[in-house]
């Protein structure tokens, strides 16, 4: 027999809890599939401090300071000229979190759970379809749902969008390959994050609870031939999914907008805007009427536009790698 749902949300990372947490606290039912990896490389994650935004209005401040994330005071930049550190203290959002990404997830779940929603894991999506104003799932030939709306969390992948037809637009390349590596003993970096720029990249190091995370970014054909076994490859590329409104679905996080690790905002942009997926599709499923889930979709696509233009201008700040492919192809124009 078919379960019933107001919403379902394929994904169970930031955006998609927030999102479901959000539709929970709202009143509607909601069901949540997710189809995890089984390597998850990110040891750690910097969240900035607006972070705090999202987690208080969802309930989660208190177990988030509980897990016991790394306050960061300071980040030491050598980028574009002579090395300088920016402090905390004169940053108006408050100081950076280095947290241990796992466990942060993990509460973000567990906060799901506790609220009384089904959060389901599967294999395989076998049937994905629309009749009339329900859309029908079916995940391992055997657990079958309906929902009226549908949420795409599923992060870079946007498994639900292509899977519906719409493909992301990509705007570079970018990967990065990440490691947790011991604390390193200096006191100096106990609480900073160290940012330096190379001719085929980027990198950083940030504290994390159980001892450092050291990445470095570039693009596939740069990459270094040979690194530590124990560093993994991940996708940093930023990408953006046009949805069309009045589809029965949008997509939220990364599924919607993928970001540059180098602006910090991905994890806080997927649980805020989350929040406002949410109480868009709230209102829709309440009163039929969709000008907040337009209002969305418009924010996030001027977002993202900010995004690039902000981030085509801080690569243009280093002049010393100007020759180099990596930088060059950074900073041309960037426009949706």
């Amino acid at each position: 027999m078919s379960e019933t749902y107001n919403v379902c949300v394929f994904g169970a990372g930031p955006a998609g809890t927030a999102t479901t947490m959000r539709l929970a606290d709202l009143g509607l039912s909601v069901i949540v599939v997710d189809r995890p990896r089984k390597d998850k490389p990110w040891g750690g994650e910097s969240l900035i401090g607006a972070i705090r935004h999202p987690l208080n209005r969802l309930g989660l401040w208190e177990r988030f300071c509980a897990a016991g994330p790394v306050a960061g005071y300071a980040r030491l930049t050598a980028w574009g000229g002579t090395p300088w550190t920016q402090y905390s203290v004169f940053d108006q959002l408050g100081n950076l979190w280095h947290v241990d990404r796992s466990r942060f997830d993990r509460d973000l779940r567990q906060a799901v759970c506790e609220r009384g929603v089904t959060l389901l894991t599967y294999q395989s999506l076998d049937e994905l379809r629309r009749d009339g104003d329900r859309w029908f799932l079916r995940l391992d030939r055997r657990l079958e749902s309906s929902a009226t709306y549908l949420v795409d969390a599923t992060g870079r992948a946007c498994a639900i969008a292509r899977r519906l037809g719409v493909r992301p637009r990509l705007y570079d390349r970018l990967i990065g390959f990440t490691a947790r590596i011991a604390r390193n003993r200096n006191p100096a970096f106990d609480h900073a994050m160290v940012i330096e720029s190379t001719p085929d990249g980027w990198w950083y190091a940030a504290p994390v609870p159980q001892g450092h995370v050291l990445t470095f970014l570039t693009d596939p054909d740069l990459a270094p031939r040979r690194l530590p076994l124990s560093m993994k490859k991940v996708a940093a590329y930023s990408g953006f999914t046009q949805v069309e409104p009045g589809q029965g679905w949008l997509t939220v996080g990364d599924a919607c907008a993928a970001h540059d690790p180098l602006c910090g905002w991905g994890v806080y942009r997927a649980m805020s805007n989350g929040i406002l997926a949410a109480d868009a599709i709230a209102k829709f499923l309440l009163t039929g009427n969709q000008s907040l889930i337009n209002q969305y979709l418009a924010r996030c696509r001027d977002q993202f536009q900010q995004y690039l233009d902000g981030l085509r201008r801080h690569y243009s700040y280093e002049q010393r790698w100007i020759t180099s492919p990596f930088w060059q192809r950074r900073t041309t124009t960037n426009s949706m």
